[in-house]
């Protein structure tokens, strides 16, 4: 199937932002209603114009207008001459349709504005709710700077299409709609005269609109782009400046910066060429309905006043005509936008056909001929990994950099499903777990310490909002090592943290994720080079207490470091994706293998 029968049509983007609108529709129905109120008010302005001018020249057919009709009705002439009555009846009435204006167009902005930002909470809210759910390689396709910008960016340009553009279709469109009906009130021969022009102001439109989407497309990936490079170098600050990268970075910054200029300048050329085509094509109309109108025949069946109020409301469709043909931009770049958050939240979730319920598991681990490699490569990250892990033991990982051992974690995890092969906790395959109740036995610190812009409190607690009472968290804190400088802190347990804990060393930070595993109180440990980050002091303190929390656990630990894996009950060796040797410490020395040239090594010192 080619892209372009895959891509959904502008109409179904469109009737699916739509649907989102529906949800507000009290609000939508208050901003019609406004919105009409304006439109009305606005022709009956320009047919005030008839009533003035009828009322000067004592036309005896000033009747005719819509005002004229309604005033008189209201409040009929008697014998008051028209000049006077107009004098009264002619101020009276521009002020209340100045009212009527004023309010509808207040009614319109402001509950359209409801629905916009209601509509952008709603999907902004679905798209991040889709990201954490899909499953992770899926997430692997994208850097953070390209997920990020669909959240503020591509969500922002779909707030146009659904707030300023469907603003302008509405308004304009009714007021082009009310100044056509009256048109052809008035006279409407010469209006399909007027609009005779009208396909090729229609064709402008549509394309224009292909280019707009076109270029809106490349703009939403540059900007992907742009972001992942700005927050790629504020966070690596030092290494700019250590590596003297900084010409280097900004190179690269400014070709991708540079490449979205030139998009968002294609897509302004096309713009500000649509306006003055569609402007001219509009004046040749207009040009047209003069020459018809001057006609003595046609000129006949008008009054002056009704004469001035068709050529003035010809002419005010200048503006919402314009109006409507610039908006295409706006909405093609939603629509794009749309087409992008639309797929995320059409990803399906991360697959979770477990159906057994599990309080509390043993601990028991086997991998049984388990082979894992991500879609689309053909090389094999895990190949025929068999291995037995009785619960409460203490397994070490070790290998060169790649050799599988994360991604043999992950699996365990269920974070990827394996390519053959299977894993089995207490003597069940895992895929047979509910997710949450598989993962609610498994507490992971990763050599990638996570802290979120938070408090201590919410950041060791993370997801166990149930356990966070002072008690449980200090003695968590106690058993990391973390107390102590928890509780020099400002506000201690309450304290905000700075973005990735930023303010906090790389030893407090390792803690308070290791806080956060000692907290869940799960029975399997996965400590991914979890010590990594400490000195070699805060390493001697911790390394008690990690031995103390691993006790009656099932502790699978990846490190490079030497004290943890002498103390394993049993040491993986891994290369290139495979179980080479499995056994003690002494036994694995004694074989003078891999396992006894990393330790020499001093498993890469560090």
């Amino acid at each position: 199937m080619s892209q372009k029968n895959r891509q959904p049509s502008d109409l179904a983007l469109y009737q699916r932002l739509l649907g989102y609108v529906a949800i507000y529709g009290v609000a939508f129905v208050l901003s019609i209603v406004g919105f009409i109120g304006y439109s009305v008010a606005n022709v009956l302005l320009a047919d005030l114009t008839q009533f003035l001018l009828d009322s000067l020249g004592e036309s005896s057919r000033m009747g005719i207008g819509l005002v004229s009709q309604a005033v008189h009705s209201l409040w009929p002439q008697g014998d008051m001459s028209a000049v006077d009555y107009a004098r009264i009846a002619v101020p009276v009435a521009a002020i209340v349709l100045a009212l009527v204006r004023a309010v509808g167009y207040f009614l319109g902005n402001y509950f359209m504005n409801i629905v916009a930002r209601g509509v952008v909470h709603r999907l902004r809210t679905e798209v991040f709710d889709a990201l954490i759910r899909v499953p992770k390689q899926v997430i692997d396709q994208f850097t953070h700077g390209e997920l990020v910008s669909k959240l503020t960016f591509n969500v922002e340009q779909v707030s146009g299409a659904s707030s300023e553009a469907l603003k302008t279709v509405i308004r304009d469109g009714l007021t082009v709609l009310a100044l056509v009906a009256y048109m052809l009130y008035l006279n409407w021969k010469l209006t399909l005269v007027f609009f005779a022009v009208t396909p090729a102001i229609a064709g402008v439109v549509l394309v224009v609109g292909r280019h707009f989407r076109r270029y809106s497309r490349r703009i939403q990936d540059s900007m992907g782009e742009v972001t992942q490079l700005g927050n790629e170098s504020m966070s690596a600050f030092d290494e700019i400046r250590m590596f003297s990268a900084a010409d280097q970075q900004a190179a690269r910054f400014y070709a991708a910066s540079q490449f979205n200029r030139v998009q968002s300048l294609k897509l302004a050329f096309v713009q500000a060429v649509s306006t003055p085509i569609a402007q001219i094509l509009l004046s040749i109309a207009l040009a047209i309905l003069f020459w018809f109108a001057l006609d003595p025949e046609i000129l006949a069946g008008f009054t002056p006043g009704s004469l001035v109020a068709f050529i003035a409301a010809a002419t005010q469709l200048g503006k919402p005509i314009r109006t409507l043909t610039n908006v295409q931009s706006v909405i093609q770049r939603g629509l794009a936008a749309s087409e992008d958050l639309f797929a995320q939240i059409d990803t399906p979730s991360e697959r979770d056909a477990g159906e057994l319920t599990l309080d509390r598991a043993r601990g028991d681990i086997r991998f049984e001929g388990l082979s894992f490699g991500y879609p689309g490569d053909d090389r094999a990250v895990l190949s025929d990994i068999s291995l037995d892990i009785p619960a409460g033991k203490m397994v070490a990982f070790v290998g060169r950099s790649g050799a599988g051992k994360s991604t043999l974690m992950h699996l365990l995890c269920r974070f990827y499903a394996p390519t053959s092969g299977g894993i089995q906790l207490d003597g069940t395959p895992i895929e047979a777990f509910r997710l949450a109740d598989l993962r609610q036995q498994i507490a992971l610190v990763s050599q990638r310490v996570v802290l979120f812009s938070d408090t201590v409190r919410a950041n060791v607690a993370f997801g166990q909002q149930d356990r966070a009472d002072d008690a449980s968290l200090r003695q968590a804190l106690e058993t990391a090592q973390a107390w102590e400088f928890v509780e020099a802190l400002p506000n201690g347990l309450d304290t905000v943290l700075g973005d990735g804990g930023d303010g906090l060393s790389g030893g407090q930070r390792q803690r308070l994720a290791i806080a956060r595993a000692v907290l869940k109180d799960a029975p399997i440990l996965i400590l991914d080079e979890a010590t990594s980050a400490l000195d070699n002091e805060s390493e001697a303190a911790i390394q008690a207490s990690l031995e103390q929390v691993a006790t009656g656990r099932t502790t699978l630990v990846i490190a490079h470091r030497l004290s943890t894996v002498e103390r394993a009950d049993l040491i993986v060796v891994m290369d290139q994706g495979r179980i080479v040797a499995a056994d003690t410490h002494e036994a694995l020395m004694a074989e003078n293998g891999l396992y006894a040239s990393l330790y020499q090594q001093g498993f890469g010192q560090q």
